[in-house]
């Protein structure tokens, strides 16, 4: 709606929009410490994080180790109040947005998901209820699931398993939405080239949203995650208007010309003098420049002599 309307009008828009993450866990790395990241990243305010870990993709060699491990922290957290100062995890701040998250968490278990773990609720009035969901952790999850595809915005980690890193890539660029991803192995090479092979905006290796603590960086998605940044060089770029001056400076006994061939009237030769300047300036080699430069003098003093300006006369 932002960009339909500003187009009306030509306004430059940088669009950050919703975000599907892939949080990449390779079999060589430390299980319970990547486990904790991986809790965190789906948790923090609630899972709703524009660039939370939203799709868990774990190695086939380390997977039921993994979930177990997931699951013995989700189970650890109790949902309630946050200044009550007692629990893990707070509300979901949209009106009815609980109700979205329950509606995808039944759609991928009827077409096969398992719940393995849930946090609990704390003391809740009943009213507030509607207010909170328990993080859920869910296995036997696919891409035919609209969880898999669409934003949950909420405390859902849906773990899928792979068995080699083109697969790992594959399964986490089938996605509209392309913010951020994280990736995880005990090869910090490894870790980089599966993140160089993803398309997202953002990146994190054995981390995950570090991007956050520094500013300098670039912020932004690409697909249906939007377009343009914002935060570092280019975010302030994003803001401005960009005017480009080009000047024409004053050297003693040098003064700028358009050259005779390229005069009202043209030259008879005019476009193989202008083929010859753009070949001096944006050849593939440096033979081909010194060919055209060549051709260039030539045709700048044949046009000079004075043969050629009687018959320009004639």
């Amino acid at each position: 709606m932002i960009m339909a309307n500003a187009a009306e009008t030509l306004i430059p828009v940088t669009l950050e929009l919703g975000g599907k993450d892939a949080f990449i866990v390779c079999e060589d790395v430390d299980v319970p410490h990547v486990a904790q990241i991986a809790v965190r990243a789906a948790l923090q305010s609630s899972g709703q994080n524009c660039a939370g870990a939203e799709r868990f993709y774990v190695h086939s060699g380390i997977y039921s180790t993994f979930v177990a491990q997931v699951v013995k922290i989700v189970k650890s957290v109790c949902v309630g109040p946050p200044l009550a100062g007692k629990y893990d995890m707070g509300a979901i701040c949209l009106q009815g947005h609980a109700d979205k998250l329950q509606n995808l968490v039944n759609d991928a278990l009827e077409k096969g998901a398992v719940i393995v773990g849930r946090g609990s609720f704390g003391n809740l009035s009943e009213d507030a209820v509607d207010q909170y969901f328990p993080p859920t952790v869910l296995v036997n999850v696919d891409h035919t699931m609209k969880l898999m595809q669409e934003e949950a915005f909420g405390p859902i980690i849906p773990i899928m398993k792979f068995s080699s890193d083109e697969e790992a890539i594959k399964l986490a660029n089938d996605t509209v939405y392309e913010l951020g991803c994280a990736v995880f192995s005990g090869s910090q090479h490894r870790a980089k080239e599966i993140a160089s092979r993803l398309h997202c905006g953002v990146a994190a290796i054995n981390d995950f949203a570090s991007n956050y603590m520094r500013q300098s960086l670039p912020f932004g998605g690409v697909k249906h995650s939007g377009f343009g940044r914002f935060a570092g060089v280019e975010g302030l770029r994003a803001c401005c208007l960009v005017k480009s001056v080009v000047e024409d400076r004053w050297w003693p006994y040098i003064k700028t010309k358009i050259p005779k061939p390229l005069q009202y009237p043209v030259a008879e030769n005019c476009f193989e003098f202008q083929e010859s300047l753009v070949e001096v300036l944006y050849g593939l080699s440096v033979w081909d420049r010194l060919r055209a430069l060549v051709n260039v003098l030539k045709i700048l003093s044949e046009q000079n002599s004075p043969a050629s300006t009687v018959k320009r006369n004639l």
